[in-house]
Formats: structure tokens, C-alpha cells, sequence
């Protein structure tokens, strides 16, 4: 009889409603910071692929000044929407 009590694990106590609303709310916070990193890992991957990719098709050589005349039309082409607070570029 002994061992039998002595396995019987004891009931985790009961959440109020304000300790599970709290917990889920860390819970939350916990997966909002882990997509940031994801997010934040694939913007760096994708960002040195283009960056290979451009330097692959001797694009690197073209001067910044001829990039910034014909990034609206690149942007276009790739649909790109313009940043939200962001000037347009200069000349265009």
C-alpha cells in the first residue's frame, strides 16, 4: 500500500484566470521574439545571396549614382513597394 501512495504524484495547482492570461502573455512574447530572429536570419541569408548574385554578374561595377537613377524602375520590376516614411530617391 505504501508504494502505491508513494507514485501518486500530487495535482499541480489550479491558474486564476489572471495567472493564465500572464502566462500565455509571456508565452506570446516568447514566440514573437523567436520569429524577430527567424525573420531577422532570413533577411541576412537573402541579403548575402544578392549580394553574390550581384557581385557573380559584375554588377558590383556599376556606379552607386547609375543604381539610384534606375532603382525605381528595379523596384517596379520587382515589385517592390517603397518604404513607408522613405524619400523617394533624388533625380527621378
Amino acid at each position: 500500500m505504501e508504494e502505491e501512495t508513494g507514485s501518486v504524484k500530487t495535482a499541480r495547482k489550479a491558474r486564476t484566470l489572471y495567472e493564465e492570461i500572464a502566462h500565455q502573455r509571456e508565452k506570446l512574447h516568447k514566440l514573437e521574439e523567436r520569429q524577430r530572429e527567424q525573420q531577422r536570419r532570413e533577411r541576412e541569408k537573402n541579403q548575402k545571396a544578392v549580394l553574390e548574385l550581384i557581385k557573380a554578374e559584375r554588377l558590383d561595377t556599376v556606379p552607386a549614382e547609375r543604381w539610384r537613377t534606375v532603382m525605381p524602375k528595379l523596384k517596379a520590376l520587382l515589385a517592390v513597394e517603397p518604404e513607408p516614411g522613405k524619400n523617394p530617391q533624388k533625380g527621378t
